[in-house]
């Protein structure tokens, strides 16, 4: 199976989807070596505190951590789900603890920032023995993505315990984005541009969606980080999430490229919009209507305004232009260690946002059958207007020779 945009912001993220998992210990160290300074282990004792902390306000004795994004955040662990059972235990009153395979230990010791470790041999079943770390707690927060089979089996092992659901109090603290995580983010956003424009270069009259996004990762292994992206020719750049297929570029084509990397687990969302030989007029109508609205939502985008808000003032433009009905996503979404996290600019979300929400702005219009315009870049939330851009944002539409 092609590994295509969507699938690999799954993979890269989507703590709260079972499938979610985040690259090997290995594979997360062999990143470009002029990437900023990674986080040091005294910002992860300061996460887990402000996670006791939390969880203490809801009654939580220990918190549930199995391996995702929220396993990193917490603790510095970055390693893939599997049947065999790793768990951070979180105690409120107590040590950060984990909970591996004995044959894992020194793999995930390398840089994990945890108090003891905890294992298990192939022939014992860890519920039991997670059971009995547990038996002097009474309520365990279960982190968000923890699969369905490994919280039954935790219980039924330990039927005194109550469990919470913990997704809130993780999406809570992950949202505000430290100025650390900002600078991966804006690195990320850097290199992405820099491999959409490389590939932009490399486009040829007869070459097909999935040759293009092969191009793609290409630049993206130029820039020595893991990433990739859809590419989308002409009528399929109407579908918003449609992926490479075998159409072929030819003049006067929409081209449309989404994508993102991973700079220190933190993920960038790119998306550009460019006209390959000279546009229709309809096209350069509708590209500069989708720009108008991005920088709507981008001005409306400040700590203390309502998420729905910046949808609205990105959305009324495109409604004003009598297109609409062809604007048919939210707004934006938060990005950090996963591709979509909180916050969610969708009408209906009143939350409001808060200075280090990073968040994408990328509004489009969709005309079926004909072409697409998105333009999507990444941006974060400050107390007063304008928000740090965190990828740069384009001029008028770029026009590629054919």
């Amino acid at each position: 199976m092609r590994l295509t945009r969507r699938r690999w912001m799954v993979a890269a993220g989507a703590a709260a989807a079972a499938a979610a998992l985040p690259r090997p210990l290995e594979a997360a160290r062999a990143e470009s070596p002029d990437l900023p300074p990674a986080l040091a282990p005294e910002v992860f004792r300061e996460r887990q505190a402000r996670l006791r902390a939390a969880a203490r306000a809801r009654g939580i004795d220990v918190l549930f951590v199995t391996p995702s994004t929220n396993l990193s955040y917490a603790a510095n662990i970055s390693m893939g789900r599997s049947e065999r059972l790793t768990a951070l235990l979180l105690f409120v009153d107590g040590p950060a603890s984990l909970l591996t395979p004995a044959f894992e230990e020194e793999n995930v010791r390398r840089g994990a920032v945890v108090d003891d470790i905890a294992t298990w041999k192939e022939e014992e079943d860890p519920a039991p023995k997670a059971a009995r770390l547990l038996s002097r707690v009474r309520t365990v927060g279960i982190e968000g993505s923890t699969a369905y089979g490994t919280a039954a089996r935790l219980l039924a092992a330990a039927p005194n315990l109550q469990a919470q659901d913990a997704a809130g109090l993780f999406d809570a603290l992950r949202a505000v984005k430290s100025a650390e995580e900002q600078a991966f983010l804006k690195e990320a956003g850097r290199r992405t541009n820099l491999a959409i424009s490389a590939t932009h270069k490399r486009l040829a009259r007869g070459m097909t969606e999935s040759e293009a996004a092969n191009v793609l990762e290409q630049e993206f292994q130029r820039q020595r980080v893991h990433g990739d992206g859809l590419v989308q020719f002409g009528p399929s750049s109407a579908l918003p999430h449609g992926g490479p297929g075998d159409r072929r570029l030819a003049t006067g084509d929409v081209v449309l490229i989404d994508a993102g990397c991973r700079v220190r687990g933190y993920t960038s969302d790119v998306t550009r919009t460019v006209s390959f030989g000279p546009p229709a007029d309809e096209v350069r109508k509708v590209y500069a209507i989708v720009d108008r609205a991005q920088a709507a939502g981008i001005e409306a985008l400040r700590a203390g305004a309502a998420a729905e808000s910046v949808d609205r003032a990105a959305r009324s433009v495109i409604e004003d232009a009598g297109y609409g009905t062809f604007f048919t996503h939210r707004l934006g979404h938060g990005l950090g260690l996963d591709g979509h996290e909180t916050p969610y600019l969708v009408r209906g979300n009143a939350v409001l946002l808060a200075a280090g929400n990073t968040v994408t702005i990328e509004p489009g219009i969709y005309l079926p059958g004909k072409f697409g315009v998105r333009i999507e870049d990444d941006y974060g939330a400050l107390d007063s207007a304008p928000p740090s851009s965190l990828s740069a944002r384009p001029g008028e539409l770029v026009v590629l020779g054919s």
